[in-house]
């Protein structure tokens, strides 16, 4: 599983890093026409100070985009106002270049004559002397292509789950009546499947179910409390990581990877060795991902918070460094000591600084002012990202009661901020409790009296037995999803004042089993989004459609995981069936199916009512 972290020390930023590209500047595209009007004026032979006035009265072009960064490198010459001694200086034969660059050059500076500036990307830096009269500005631009991937992320914010009854209720939704006559449905369900199950066997619960739920419950619940506890190990291993005991980027990688693989080992082991049914099987399997996901984002955030600390740190150090080198090149050589220079020293003064000119140009960080800018606005950016959520830094939040926080938080990405609520609400958690409780009644209904006697009758054909099975299986379906994404995570968000409670989106429109990968489960989207797919891309420099490839293939992969320890045996039904998606996107794609959504919706729905009584025949049948 690939991770985020290990982000390298490395010196103050240089021009060929992509810092450049981070620094945004307000900008406005110079227009044909300005280089047209200058252009205009040259050749009318304006003199020189009408064509400094039509350069000035241009904005500077600035392109400042995440792939492209244009640098703006301004040098100053002393003339103290006489145009005269700038065109003297531009006559020299040292400065032809200067001359051709000034007048043909489609960027202008917009600081007046009596300004001295030394900028990037037409800003004056940090520290730059503001006395400096009869300073004319030589500009010379140079481009320098970058690339530089935003990571998408997660954005946590304030809002309801789409089925939860008060906020149905509160937006005024208009199928809100709806959600109240299913549940009366599901109610009327309930109590027929109970009277057929008590007039068919005598008894409602203690059928074979019922067996399997009860069977080694206590060392169940003891194994689970244990699988939490033990996750206390990715604290510890973060605790050390911000005592300075070892370093994320190299030891702490390779200790996070050992603790994740014996974590999941030792879940499956335990799980077989104890030889619990599919039940407690498929509940302690998929606790232990889930706890597998939480460790790894918060080992891995952690760690990657780590090293921006480590980076803030010697970012802070170099400005420092900066600041007390405060260069007085420019202030050496005064106004009256130039004014005065001999044509033999004017001369030779010019060609120094053409020289430091073209050495500012192409090694632009050797400029304190600029690296001042540069490291102020780093030094911005990470503290803003290392802030936790009483506005300290980074390591703040390494305590025990924000690890227990984030365990119960109900999210598998790791965060320093999350919104929060004003209060608990206990009715609330006991609302869905009680919601929790029927709906899994429900559930065990269903099971008990319509898919077991189907799946365990050699007597029925194949065939048979899954026309049989779609409606039971669809209905399992939806109210395992309410269990989980409606009632049980409702509740912990509840519990831990959690107010994002996205954890599904309409998944039930869907046109594509792309988008309903998306939308279905949040959490895990959100999970595969930042440590999977994010962290291929830019650790292993896979292309968008092999990391989305890389994704799919690991997710199908933990899916039949969890059907082996379930079945004891490996038979990659669930791996191929989640793979066969893969042509079903393709086909979604398809201009007619686009442009018809019922339709793609009839073929979504379709899928969704075979795959999983297909699923339960192959493997019960095997």
């Amino acid at each position: 599983m690939a991770t985020e972290g290990g982000i390298p020390l490395t010196p103050p930023p240089d021009h060929s890093r992509n810092s450049f590209s981070d620094m945004r500047r307000p900008s406005r595209p110079l227009d044909e026409s300005s280089e047209n009007d200058i252009d205009s004026l040259q050749k009318a032979g304006t003199n020189h100070d009408e064509l400094m006035a039509a350069m000035k009265s241009k904005p500077l072009v600035v392109e400042d985009t995440i792939t492209s960064t244009t640098t703006t490198t301004t040098t100053t010459m002393a003339s103290k106002g006489n145009p005269e001694k700038l065109d003297s200086f531009l006559a020299h034969p040292v400065h032809k270049e200067e001359k051709e660059s000034l007048s043909a050059s489609p960027l202008s500076t917009s600081t007046s004559d009596d300004s001295l500036t030394s900028t990037r990307s037409g800003s004056v830096s940090p520290g730059t002397p503001s006395s400096t009269e009869g300073f004319h500005t030589i500009s010379t631009t140079t481009t320098t292509t970058t690339r530089k991937r935003k990571v998408r992320r997660p954005t946590f914010e304030a809002r309801s789950s789409r089925l939860d009854p008060e906020a149905l209720t509160k937006n005024q939704d208009p199928f809100r009546g709806f959600h109240t006559l299913f549940w009366i449905v599901m109610g009327a369900y309930g109590l027929i499947t109970f009277d057929e199950e008590w007039t068919r066997v005598g008894k409602v619960f203690g059928g074979t179910l019922f067996s399997s739920f009860s069977q080694d419950a206590i060392m169940l619940a003891v194994s689970d409390v244990g699988l939490v506890l033990s996750t206390g190990i990715a604290f510890l291993l973060i605790k050390a990581v911000a005592k300075g005991w070892l370093r994320y980027s190299v030891a702490g990688m390779v200790i996070q990877h050992c603790v994740q693989v014996l974590f999941l080992l030792f879940a499956i082991v335990w799980t077989i060795w104890r030889d619990w049914p599919w039940v407690q099987s498929g509940f302690f399997t998929l606790h232990a991902i889930t706890m597998l996901m939480k460790i790894h984002s918060y080992i891995a955030y952690n760690g990657e918070l780590s090293e921006k600390l480590i980076q803030l740190k010697h970012a802070e150090s170099a400005y420092a460094e900066l600041k007390k080198k405060d260069t007085k090149t420019t202030d050496d050589t005064t106004v009256n000591d130039i004014n005065d220079l001999t044509p033999e020293d004017e001369s030779s003064h010019h060609r120094r600084a053409s020289e430091a000119a073209a050495a500012l140009l192409h090694n632009l960080p050797e400029d304190p002012l600029v690296n001042a800018g540069m490291l102020a606005t780093e030094i911005e950016e990470l503290r803003s990202e290392l802030k936790t959520q009483n506005g300290e830094l980074w390591p703040a939040n390494v305590t025990i009661a924000n690890f227990v926080d984030y365990l119960i938080v109900p999210s598998l990405i790791y965060e320093l901020q999350y919104p929060r609520t004003a209060k608990i609400r206990p009715e609330y958690v006991f609302e869905k409790s009680v919601a929790t409780l029927g709906t899994f009644t429900l559930l065990y209904l269903t099971t008990e009296h319509y898919i077991y006697p189907v799946v365990f009758d050699p007597s029925i054909s194949p065939l048979r037995a899954l026309v049989l099975l779609l409606i039971p299986f669809m209905m399992n379906y939806l109210m395992i999803f309410y269990i989980i994404f409606e009632c049980i995570c409702n509740a912990f968000a509840e519990l831990s004042r959690f107010a994002d409670r996205n954890f599904y989106e309409d998944w039930w429109n869907c046109v594509s089993f792309d988008e309903w990968a998306r939308k279905w489960n949040k959490p895990v989207h959100h999970f595969l989004l930042r440590h999977v797919y994010d962290s291929s891309i830019e650790s292993f420099h896979l292309s968008k459609s092999n990391a989305a490839l890389a994704t799919f293939f690991l997710s199908s992969c933990v899916h039949e995981l969890v059907m082996m320890v379930v079945t004891r045996k490996v038979r990659l039904y669930l791996f191929a069936l989640q793979m066969c998606q893969l042509p079903l996107i393709w086909m979604g794609n398809n201009k007619y199916i686009r442009e018809r959504p019922r339709l793609a919706n009839a073929a979504f729905w379709l899928g969704m009512f075979c795959g999983p009584p297909l699923l339960g025949i192959a493997y019960c049948y095997a």
